[in-house]
């Protein structure tokens, strides 16, 4: 896999309200974004700092970019900002270097079926923009279950679960801590992962070998240097 350099481990875009636009807010969002950026540690821009200005400008080096907003797959696939929308088309201009996009919005795996250019959605914009892998939704998602699944997620990635793992586990989470009609597929098995499955985060362990062979060689020296001098 590509070693990718970055400079922030997560940017995250939650505008949880949305002007001049009739959707509806998103008020879980808001605490999802404050807890993955807790978790991992990052750029966190919720309400009137979640712009699509700010988006371009802040994420083209971070190690996961994700997004907890409205989406819509019909037509243009779009995902929304602030104060306005960043569309399909537009990702083709865009890049980024990001190991891992998340969207957690409605439909984002979900679009128009072009012939000879295959589905266009917001996965496949994401990708062309650079990104490694991406975590999308097949269907309408729900905002609560959808908060809590996220937090699963990252907290199983920081653990150095790979992704699959991280979303698989999840998802297990949530079923053991919901009953009855939440635990329907509705509210949890809408997100999949797409793309290189490996850990986000891993172990250094160069860093530790090397550790371990400088005492090495410490101890060696003390001693020969110990019996040198009988």
């Amino acid at each position: 896999m590509e070693n990718r350099k970055t400079n922030t481990d997560l940017v995250v875009f939650a505008p949880v309200n949305f002007k001049n636009t009739e959707l509806s807010p998103l008020e879980n969002t808001e605490k999802e974004a404050a807890v993955i950026t807790n978790l991992v540690g990052g750029d966190s821009f919720t309400n009137s700092n979640a712009t699509k200005e700010n988006f371009v400008r802040k994420t083209s080096n971070a190690k996961i970019i994700h997004l907890a907003t409205h989406a819509t797959a019909t037509n243009n696939p779009s995902i929304q900002f602030f104060t306005n929308d960043l569309k399909l088309h537009e990702l083709y201009t865009y890049k980024n270097n990001a190991d891992l996009v998340v969207l957690s919005a409605c439909e984002t795996n979900i679009g128009e079926l072009k012939q000879g250019e295959g589905v266009l959605n917001l996965a496949r914009g994401f990708f062309h923009s650079g990104t490694n892998s991406v975590v999308s939704s097949i269907w309408k998602i729900n905002d609560a279950s959808s908060s809590f699944i996220m937090k699963e997620f990252y907290s199983n990635l920081k653990d150095k679960q790979s992704k699959t793992e991280a979303l698989n586990n999840a998802k297990r989470a949530y079923l053991k801590k919901h009953s009855l009609s939440e635990q329907s597929p509705y509210y949890w098995a809408s997100f999949v992962l797409i793309g290189d499955t490996s850990p986000v985060f891993t172990t250094n362990y160069f860093y530790y070998i090397s550790i371990v062979l400088i005492i090495g060689l410490l101890v060696f020296l003390f001693f020969r240097r110990k019996n040198k001098s009988y």
